[in-house]
């Protein structure tokens, strides 16, 4: 059993499948990712709410999730971008976040697993 400290929150995505994001990976992001020290909630929303996921053509077990001109002030350009990974435990599906980060662009070369058919996209 992993203590509850361990996890700084967990929610669930687009799928219903519980995601963490681990006390641990956040800090280690915000050292390697300083820019995103403010959007923890983005991070959430990102996962309840992606704009794009895209499965990762890295890891099988990893899809990569959009929330598009999320960025702020000098940042407003940019997508937050959170890598899941997913665990296939016992009887259940499980997410952990392994890095999120700010981007430019929308460059996933997988396959299109989901789009929110609200949002206006960029031509790219």
């Amino acid at each position: 059993m992993i203590p509850e400290s361990t996890w700084l929150f967990e929610t669930t995505d687009y799928e219903n499948t519980i995601v963490y994001l681990a006390r641990s990976t956040w800090e280690t992001k915000i050292f390697e990712h300083p820019e995103i020290s403010d959007y923890l909630l983005d991070v959430g929303t990102t996962i309840q709410s992606p704009d794009l996921v895209f499965q990762s053509t890295r890891d099988e077990r990893s899809r990569i999730f959009y929330h598009l001109y999320v960025g702020r002030e000098k940042l407003k350009d940019k997508h937050l971008v959170v890598v899941v990974k997913y665990i296939q435990e016992e009887e259940t599906k499980r997410g952990f976040i392994s890095t999120m980060y700010l981007s430019r662009a929308v460059y996933s070369r997988g396959e299109l697993l989901w789009k929110n058919l609200k949002q206006n996209f960029p031509s790219e």
